[in-house]
């Protein structure tokens, strides 16, 4: 089932985040209000993973201030799944600011024209984050995939997906030609490919997820 991506805001100026929650709601967007990090934090641990949706955060609001329920976010691993959008007043511009070098989308000054940019903003908000999530849901099928072949799987799909013939991996990994064939077999299966195109992108992939697809690591899972 499809979830509706939700807005959290987090502010604890009750006026203002009132104020943002009745605007929002008006533009038609799903809104869930805060008024501390540690109130917002404690609701999104009880969630339902993945969570689905896009943070607001004031820069300067206490006990704990905007950049620091960012980070708290980031280490619960929502970083690169959900964006963040910093509201912040003229005297803490360079905390958002630094904010947004530590990965938060963007930052929006309070003054007239909040609403409309922070508006514009969240529609753009909202298409990365379905972005990152469907990424987030690829890399995790990607590594359970991985993950599934044995040692012995990896280190020859690893050598036939960089274009060594199987007879001189049979001699490097000193099996016979045919156990060559039986391993690339079950990885190319297990990894959904039929090809050696397919399995040589497929691995890229891998990489590129930061899913460690090393010699190293098969070596460490054959010792375990």
């Amino acid at each position: 089932m499809r979830t509706t991506p939700t807005i959290f805001v987090c502010d604890d100026h009750e006026h203002l985040r009132d104020s943002i929650r009745f605007m929002l709601k008006g533009k038609g967007f799903t809104v869930a209000t805060y008024g501390s990090g540690p109130e917002l934090l404690q609701a999104i641990d009880a969630m339902t993973k993945p969570v689905r949706g896009v943070f607001v955060l004031d820069v300067d609001m206490s006990p704990m201030r905007g950049p620091e329920v960012h980070m708290q976010l980031r280490n619960r691993g929502l970083g690169d799944k959900n964006p963040i959008i910093f509201l912040t007043g003229k005297g803490s511009i360079r905390l958002a600011a630094d904010a947004v070098k530590l990965g938060a989308l963007d930052f929006i000054e309070k003054d007239e024209q909040a609403n409309s940019r922070l508006v514009d903003l969240l529609h753009q908000a909202l298409a990365t984050e379905e972005q990152w999530q469907h990424k987030a849901r690829r890399n995790a099928f990607l590594r359970e995939m991985w993950e599934s072949l044995t040692p012995q799987q990896r280190r020859v799909a690893r050598k036939a997906a960089s274009g060594t013939v199987q007879r001189v991996i049979a001699e490097e990994m000193n099996i016979g030609v045919r156990m060559v064939e039986v391993h690339l077999d079950k990885a190319k299966s297990k990894l959904g490919v039929d090809v050696i195109p397919q399995l040589t992108a497929t691995l890229i992939e891998i990489r590129d997820a930061g899913i460690d697809s090393s010699e190293v690591a098969d070596n460490a899972d054959a010792m375990d």
